[in-house]
């Protein structure tokens, strides 16, 4: 789900049908006007460790997310 300017709802309804079980991790990104960035998009994905593929939840913040014109931006 992407959408520019999130709240608990949209994470909330992002996040109805993930497995409780299943790891989080945030995208790091710089904030040149701050210390804090709104949260922007919430991916599940998956990373690999020893060869083993495993499903994750990625949290991108605004500086990491590029909103082109023709996207829609509640995907």
């Amino acid at each position: 789900m992407k959408k520019y300017g999130m709240n608990v709802k949209d994470l909330k309804e992002a996040l109805q049908n993930v497995d409780d079980d299943i790891e989080i991790f945030i995208a790091n990104s710089f904030n040149p006007c701050g210390n804090i960035s709104g949260l922007c998009e919430v991916r599940l994905d998956e990373y690999s460790s020893m060869g083993v593929l495993y499903p994750c939840i990625i949290l991108y913040s605004s500086q990491n997310v590029s909103f082109d014109e023709d996207e829609d931006e509640n995907e």
